[in-house]
Formats: structure tokens, sequence, C-alpha cells
């Protein structure tokens, strides 16, 4: 191994009483994510949100040898270390959807083992590193996405391993560790080009922090550029000399350049302030409330602004739902796009719910939403002084702020900030908020918890009954998510190989009509959805529309909420153009008709279907 001055190497002793003291929170973290797996359940021949783009390119690389154009539309993530892992995960294991999304579900448990022990060098106590680790994995956003072939928890864990092995380097002033982790950092860019903030925030860190000067700046910062910065343009050049789709052509890059002319100033402040305070604050501090709110009644005891804070916030709280409660005002339920959905987790990508925005799943009441924002402003009122604080150290950057603020947590810090300044200046979903979260979790470990600071006491019990309830309920909503999707491909399944369907005459949702029917220069037809739909000859729905009559019915059960059901429709116009009678004897395994992929799993659904002619 390579050193530079200043390495700081713990002896052999001090290795095993770390392991050993780790033994026991990384077996509960084990026995957690066994729960999950059973509860959630990840099989399944079906795609969810954009993931068939990915499928299409993975399918596209391995038997065309070709690379096609990265996401779909008008641009997309760079995505080729998603491809490739992708890719090598099931030649081992063969090929099947299900083995697509199991990868980037062994990634979601790496990435929360890897924290745990980022964490506990960076010494927090076992169980604290344990609370860090289960606050990533109990936040839904992250729990869903790791059910998913998407980039978003490739990208998550890329990054924690790069945090994690440049603390290891500079903890021990390892070229080697740093030169791994900035190859993680590549990683993350190739999977998603916004992950150049690791090593650009590692590169303006060099110049300020202490531990940088003693290790020398011009070694740490050459080898952050050459490893991690020039393979991206490189690679970004050989997007645009194949056709593909470069970050300068990206839909998202040209609406941060175009947005503000769009919009004027009003507008555009509004906006920035909304997707910067409302959505990223507001989520990001909602989710990692667990750790947040373990930091309350020590602050409610030192600090009297936060008790005025908190006072203020609580007397509003009050006034809103006894206003709710006795009927004297109504006020909206709103949230944000993508995944977190009213009183479940999405998005359910379907004409009815999608396009018509027709409530099919059990509604949030607006008191329990507003409680959740309440908690919500607490969490970036603590969010806001802590980050505030740590930001006034790392300008000092004196050796006695180096203790306050070590290398890891500052650089996660500037990372997250850095990372949430880019996203705000776009039309983001919840999911991208992910990677923050992560980031700050480490910071929030790594400064504010340390083995003499964080033994258990009342102090945690406000943040350990939120991850509680995190944790609860975030699998079941996710299960919930997957049994829909499930019972979704059985509908798909019965109208293509049933009823002879076409798969493009068919309004299956956006990811089936996606992976199916996708061409780049699709103009919609009026009246069908968006989702490159040429023919409404049957449409899936989750429940009656007018103008449709019903041709089967596919009942599924949530954990949360009331249960649901798949329907099959047909256009009233097209219903007696021929008796349809469905055969149910031995239905079920056998792929699609004409489609490129197909189920096999063996589903035991009731199945109710209304015939007609």
């Amino acid at each position: 191994m390579s050193h530079v001055k200043g390495a700081v190497v713990s002896p052999p002793c001090s290795q095993v009483g770390h392991v050993r003291s780790l033994l026991l929170p990384a077996i509960s973290l084990g026995f957690l994510w066994l729960g999950v797996i059973l509860i959630v359940n990840p099989l399944g021949e079906f795609m969810v949100n954009d993931d068939w783009s990915f499928v299409r390119m993975l399918e596209a690389l391995v038997n065309d040898r070709a690379f096609i154009a990265t996401g779909w539309g008008k641009g997309g993530p760079s995505a080729i270390v998603h491809i490739l892992w992708g890719g090598a995960f099931t030649f081992v294991t063969g090929y099947s959807l299900t083995m697509l999304r199991v990868s980037v579900l062994f990634l979601g448990v790496l990435s929360s083992f890897a924290l745990l022990e980022l964490l506990r060098r960076l010494g927090a106590s076992p169980w604290t590193a344990f609370l860090g680790a289960v606050t990533l994995v109990a936040n839904p956003l992250f729990l869903s996405q790791c059910f998913t072939f998407m980039t978003d928890i490739t990208f998550v864990c890329a990054a924690i391993l790069a945090i994690f092995f440049i603390h290891k380097g500079m903890e021990n002033g390892s070229l080697l560790a740093l030169s791994i982790g900035f190859v993680f950092s590549l990683a993350t860019i190739l999977t998603r080009q916004i992950g150049i903030v690791i090593p650009l925030s590692f590169c303006a860190l060099c110049l300020a922090h202490p531990r940088a000067k003693e290790l020398g700046r011009l070694r740490l910062i050459l080898p952050a550029i050459g490893i991690s910065l020039v393979p991206w343009p490189l690679y970004e050049w050989f997007l645009h000399s194949i056709g593909s789709t470069p970050v300068t052509e990206h839909e998202v890059f040209r609406n941060i350049l175009g947005r503000p002319l769009e919009k004027g100033f009003p507008d555009y402040a509004v906006f920035i302030y909304t997707q910067l305070v409302h959505v990223g604050l507001g989520y990001t501090a909602f989710l990692i409330s667990p750790l947040l709110a373990c930091r309350y009644w020590t602050y409610f005891k030192t600090k009297a602004a936060f008790r005025w804070y908190f006072g203020l916030l609580t007397g509003a709280l009050v006034l809103v739902e006894v206003g709710l409660l006795l009927g004297l005002f109504t006020l909206p339920v709103q949230l944000y796009r993508n995944v977190i959905i009213d009183f479940g987790i999405g998005p359910i990508l379907l004409k009815d719910t999608y396009l018509h925005g027709i409530q099919r799943t059990t509604p949030l009441s607006a008191p329990v939403f507003y409680f959740m924002v309440y908690w919500a402003a607490l969490a970036v009122g603590t969010l806001l002084a802590l980050g505030i604080s740590s930001f006034r150290s790392m300008v000092r950057m004196t050796h006695s702020a180096f203790e306050e603020v070590p290398f890891a947590p500052a650089l996660c810090l500037l990372t997250a900030g850095m990372y949430l300044g880019i996203i705000t200046f776009t039309d983001f979903h919840d999911r991208y908020l992910i990677p923050v979260c992560a980031f700050l979790i480490v910071w929030l470990v790594g400064t504010q918890f340390s083995d003499k600071a964080d033994r258990p006491g009342t102090a945690m019990i406000p943040g350990l009954v939120t991850l509680v309830a995190f944790a609860a309920a975030s699998p079941l909503l996710v299960h919930d998510f997957m049994e829909m999707k499930r019972t979704l491909t059985l509908a798909q399944q019965y109208v293509v190989r049933e009823l002879k369907a076409d798969p493009c005459g068919i309004d299956g949702g956006f990811e089936f009509n996606g992976y199916h029917c996708y061409e780049k220069n699709f103009q919609r037809i009026d009246g069908l959805s968006w989702w490159w739909v040429r023919r409404e000859d049957y449409l899936l729905t989750l429940g009656e529309l007018p103008g449709y009559r019903v041709v089967g019915v596919f009942p599924f059960q949530r954990y949360v909420g009331r249960s649901g059901a798949v329907y099959v429709l047909q256009p009233e116009a097209r219903a007696g153009s021929r008796e349809l009678t469905p055969r149910l004897t031995g239905w079920g395994p056998e792929p699609f008709q004409g489609s490129r992929r197909g189920d096999r799993e063996d589903h035991r659904l009731v199945v109710s279907h209304h015939g007609g002619g």
C-alpha cells in the first residue's frame, strides 16, 4: 500500500475490537433486510418507472452489441456503469427482470453495510452507526428504488463507497485508498452525470481543510482530477460520436439554461424557493428526521431560539388540526411527484391514475398530512441550524475546527449542498433526493454523534419512535406497490395472450408501452395516452371508466389502505366487434405472444371476468 505523510494507521488489536463491536449491529441489519425482502417480495417479470429504458439498453448491448440512446426522450443519465452491472449480475444468475431488480437490491444492501462501517469509522458508537444505516434503509424513497432497475441505488451505492474510501485514504494517508474512492466517484458520474459533485467538492475542500494541507494538497487534487474528472468528458464525446445523448444535449441541461427566460423573474424566484425549501429541504429533513429528532430535546433545553421555533410551530399545528377536525376550513394535501403518493408508493403510471388523476388509493387525510408538515418543519429548522454551524467551522478551518468537522463529514455536507443546488434549478423528482439524504446522514453522524455523546437516553426517544414508524411503514407501502405491479402483469398477459391483442394496440401503462412500443419521433394520437399508444383496443386501469366496458378484473390486496384491482377495459365502440370468451384453464406462466418478455411466476389470484358481446 502506498502512503503519504501524516498517515495514522490503527493497530491490529483495535481493528479486531472494531469488527467485534459491529458484529451485533451488522447481524441486526441483515435480519432487518431479510424481513424487508420477505414482506416486499422482489419477484415478478415487470418493469417499474423508467427502468424499461435501461432494460432496452442492456438488451441492445448484449444482443446487438449496440449502445443505444441513454434514457428516453430528449436525454437521460449516462447509465453505462448501471447497465454493465446489471449485465454482469445477470450473466452469473441468469437473465430475467427479477434478477435485474435483485442486482439493484444487492447494491442497496451493500450501501447500508458500507454506511454502517463508515459511520463507525467516523467515531459513532456501533448502535448509533446502526441508527444511521437504518435511517437510510427505512427511507421510503431509498427502499422503493431498491426494488427497481433504476439508476438511483447504483448511484448512491457508488457514492457511499467513494466517501468510504476517500475517508479511509484521508485518515490513513493512503493514496491507494483515495484512488479507489476516486474510481467509485467516476462510477457515480458514469451512472448519473451529476456525480461530478463528489470530485468537485473534494478539490474545493482540499484547498481549505487542514488535513489536506498535512497530506499535500496537490498530491490529493491531481489523482482526483485524473481519475474522476478527466474520463468524464471523454465519455461524453463518445456518446456524441455514436449519436447518443451527451450532457449538453439533455433536456435537464437545457431547462437549467432556458427556464429563467421562460418563467420570468417573479415566477422563477417562486419556482426556485419551492424547489429548494418546500421540496428539497422539506422532504430531505423529513426523511432524515430520525437522526435530527435525537437533537430536539438537547436543543430545547439549551437554545432559546429553538424553544421559540418549537412553540410557534406547535401552536400553529394545534390551530390547524382543530380547524381541520372541526371542519372550520379545508386545506389541500399536496405531495411532490414521482414515488411518494397518497398513502402509498408509486408512481402508478396508468391512464386513469396518472393522466386523469383519479384517486384509486386511500387518500392521505389532511390532519395526518399537516402533522407530517409540522414534523418536517421542525426537522428543517434543526437541519439549518446544524448546517450553518458546520459551514462556519468549515470557513474557519483551523486545526480546532478540524476536530469539529472532519474531512469526510465536511465533504458530504459540501457535496449535499452542491447536489441540491444543481437539482434546484431543474424540475426534479422526489427520488433524486436519495443521495442528499445519504450524504447528510454521514455528515450528521460524523459531526453530531460520538462514543461519548450519543449514549441512549430520553433525548433519543423522538428519533427512535420516528425511525420505528418509518421502518414499519416503508416495507408495507413498497409491498403494496409491487403487488399492484404483479397483478398488472397478469392483466397484460391476459390481454396479449388470451385476447390476442397487439402490445402497441393496448394502453397497458407507461412501462409496458415504453418497453414494447417506444419510438423516438412518435407523434401522440389525440385521445390516447402519450406513452406510445397507437390504438386503444384495450385499456388497463385501477377502476371502471365511462365509455368502456369491463372485460376482466384482477384483484390484489394492500397492507395499507383499501385493496384494489386491475381492470381490463374495452372501448364501447369496439365492444360488439367480437365475442370474448376467456379461457382460464392452464392460463398463467407462459410468455406473452409477440412480446419481449414473459412472466414466469405462478400467481394464485382470484380473477373474475365479465363477458358480453
